[in-house]
């Protein structure tokens, strides 16, 4: 699983800004990662406002916007250009995800879906502890307990780090899940990513019966 490489930005204020540098922020913004109506309100209306201009400019760079009104968000992606895709520079971008961060964004994106069918809280918020747990059931035996925890941290910190989970303030161990999650993995992909955990495993237990 591949995805876009993208930093969690902090919440700002409003500002009285002209449009020119008001057209700058919202383009620094989303180049440096997503714009989140929540987060970036001025931003977010002149987003909305002038939209199409922006998409304009952005194509002639190679990148497209995704903006999702009803969600409260926008990101950028990298056109395809499948006759040059080698030669043309990239303005983002994208990494090939390990095994355990692709665990752990999808066991993130099945636990949204949830929210979203049994509970009308707009906000999904997870526990540390919980994410462990998810983990430590693909995990292999280890002696050191701690330094596995260790590492289910690190995994924690770093899908942070991607934008995808926000820790909230004061509560280090509770952190918010971002709806932009959405955007990157399908149910189709959750699906497809469970089926390959069900052979993975099943192809270890029939090892480990054989030895």
């Amino acid at each position: 699983m591949t995805t876009t490489t993208h930093t969690a930005q902090t919440s700002d204020s409003a500002v009285d800004l002209t449009p020119q540098a008001l057209r700058s922020e919202v383009l620094i913004r989303l180049m440096k990662g997503p714009l989140y109506r929540a987060r970036h309100r001025h931003c977010w209306e002149f987003l909305l406002r002038e939209q199409h201009s922006v998409r304009d400019y952005l194509s002639t760079i190679g990148l497209s916007l995704l903006l999702d009104d009803s969600e409260g968000y926008a990101f950028l992606r990298q056109q395809q250009n499948e006759e040059d895709e080698s030669d043309v520079p990239k303005l983002l971008s994208r990494r090939q995800l390990s095994f355990s961060q692709s665990l752990l964004l999808v066991a993130l994106r099945k636990r949204l879906a949830e929210h979203d069918s049994e509970e009308s809280a707009p906000r999904l918020i997870v526990q540390r502890q919980e994410m462990q747990q998810w983990l430590v059931g693909y995990a292999q035996d280890v002696s050191n307990e701690v330094k596995q925890l260790r590492d289910f941290d690190a995994l924690i910190k770093k899908i942070a780090e991607m934008g995808f989970i926000t820790p909230l303030p004061n509560h280090p161990d509770e952190f918010e899940v971002q709806r932009i999650l959405k955007a990157f993995i399908s149910a189709e992909q959750i699906i497809s990513f469970q089926q390959l955990l069900a052979s993975k495993y099943q192809l270890s237990d029939k090892e480990s019966q054989d030895e």
